[in-house]
């Protein structure tokens, strides 16, 4: 939480939770919302800016259209808990189908053997005192939020899983849509795979940097060459960031904590770094930058952990401000 705002981090991407789709004044507000972010996507995606923001593949199947093809399995990628919940009631709906292919067996045999199925564990599918209720929350899946009976629970775990994943979100989802149409046609995007998505919107993840790449990517310019110790004790320091470290790097100095696909070749300018004039001594003052352009201004510091120290504080310090130069 901050400042009384609450900030969701999920490894495997943001997705949207499933509400009521009745109409309420909420539904409307969350609705413009949905519209205000896909306007977003797709200025950031027309402008060429990387969003530090992490989606899942199923969020960008809404925005391919390809949404009505996801199922159980696709419930992994939003939720583990609640699809390691609906696989162990799936046990009894597999069991039960493996009774219904037997042949041979009379419909009162059938009928005990389904009556007898248990987990993995003993439990009868009773045991678990399920309704047709939305797990975590009090939306109803059937009338009355009806008792989940060995007889029903393909249409239970049916309800859940289009209702997470499809029909819960469906008005929020269609908004983002909308809002994205606004700004560019979504037939766009039918180049690319959901899984490609991330990388579209969001950039690389963390890699460790090279010393190869750096060499090949950064431009010494004004007072340096590719030959300047400065510039060989930069690279030194770069290639032994931690993740963290290197988020906050590429926050300093382009305003983006990520790199776009391809790394820093993709960056556009280059990222660059000239040599800081100082009145004294460098290892007094920070270097700062000019993140509109990818632009390092460094002080020729006499040595690499004096420059990893002046570098790490300025990143630091110098988060969301903003100086003339």
């Amino acid at each position: 939480a901050n400042n009384g705002k609450t900030y969701v981090s999920v490894a495997s991407g943001l997705y949207p939770r499933a509400t009521l789709q009745s109409d309420s004044p909420e539904l409307s507000k969350l609705c413009d919302d949905f519209t205000y972010l896909g306007r977003v996507l797709g200025k950031a995606l027309i402008d060429n800016r990387i969003l530090d923001i992490a989606f899942s593949e199923p969020f960008y199947r809404w925005l391919l259209g390809t949404h009505e093809k996801m199922g159980l399995a696709t419930i992994r990628d939003i939720d583990e808990v609640l699809h390691s919940s609906l696989k162990q009631v799936e046990i009894f709906a597999l069991k039960k189908g493996a009774v219904l292919k037997q042949e041979g067996l009379g419909e009162e045999e059938r009928n005990e053997a389904i009556k007898q199925i248990r987990d993995d564990s003993g439990c009868s599918l009773d045991d678990l005192c399920l309704d047709f209720i939305l797990p975590g929350t009090d939306i109803e899946l059937a009338p009355g939020g009806q008792h989940v009976t060995i007889d029903n629970v393909e249409e239970y775990l049916c309800a859940v899983v289009n209702y997470t994943l499809k029909d819960g979100v469906r008005k929020q989802m269609e908004a983002l849509r909308y809002g994205f149409s606004t700004v560019m046609p979504l037939s766009n995007l039918q180049l690319f795979y959901a899984n490609e998505m991330s990388n579209l919107f969001c950039g690389t993840g963390s890699a460790q940097w090279t010393e190869d790449d750096l060499c090949t990517t950064l431009q010494p310019d004004h007072g340096y060459t590719a030959t300047s110790t400065a510039v060989k004790h930069l690279i030194q320091v770069m290639t032994e960031f931690q993740p963290d470290e290197q988020r906050g790097f590429l926050k300093f100095v382009t305003g983006c904590p990520r790199l776009p696909v391809g790394g820093f070749k993709s960056l556009h300018p280059r990222l660059t770094v000239v040599k800081k004039s100082v009145d004294g001594h460098p290892d007094s003052y920070l270097p700062s930058v000019m993140t509109c352009v990818n632009y390092l201004k460094l002080p020729d510091y006499s040595t690499p952990e004096v420059l990893r120290q002046k570098l790490l504080t300025a990143i630091s310090e110098g988060q969301n401000s903003f100086h003339l130069s």
